[in-house]
């Protein structure tokens, strides 16, 4: 790839990309950091750009395993952040319907963080980024049909966990009302 196929098709991913890493990490500034990286690496690597069908969803794949690593190296780190979140992230109750939809916002990103691969990944690629179901299963290098499977089953989960969250909350037990 020659540097001006470079600035035309990898350069223009940038914000997306870096909607991606911050959808990762949840910090701008590691972000920031994952992406002025991932570029790098692809700008090393332009030579064998070429070789893939679709370059920019291969910088979707690059960026995605740069977070999944900076991801594991902090992981110690994000249960206690994930903890405290949950601990303070609740609005009072009678705000309206916008505190609420922040509070819930808060509750699943923070779900997600803890959910373990391949499902934070689908999550985050489909449900939060907005991919199609061909382009998620191109940058997690699965077939639609695996993917599929894999959301159904961590949307369960997230399911599974807001009622437990909900429920202990209310002090109210799953069959009572």
């Amino acid at each position: 790839m020659t540097p001006e196929e470079f600035r035309r098709v990898i350069l223009p991913e940038g914000r997306r990309l870096y909607a991606l890493a911050f959808r990762f990490l949840n910090n701008r500034e590691e972000a920031e950091d994952a992406v002025q990286e991932v570029m790098m690496k692809l700008w090393e690597d332009r030579k064998r750009l070429r070789d893939y069908a679709n370059p920019a969803a291969w910088a979707t794949t690059v960026t995605r395993n740069m977070c999944i690593d900076l991801l594991r190296r902090r992981r110690k780190m994000s249960h206690e952040e994930i903890d405290s979140v949950m601990m303070t992230g609740r609005v009072d109750e009678g705000t309206g319907s916008a505190s609420d939809n922040r509070e819930a916002a808060m509750l699943i990103t923070g779900i997600v963080e803890r959910m373990k691969e391949p499902y934070r990944s689908a999550v985050i690629l489909r449900d939060m980024e907005g991919y199609s179901y061909e382009e998620a299963a191109v940058v997690l290098q699965t077939s639609v049909e695996t993917l599929r499977t894999t959301l159904s089953r961590a949307r369960k989960s997230i399911r599974e966990e807001l009622e437990k969250i909900y429920s202990y909350g209310t002090g109210r037990d799953k069959g009572t009302a």
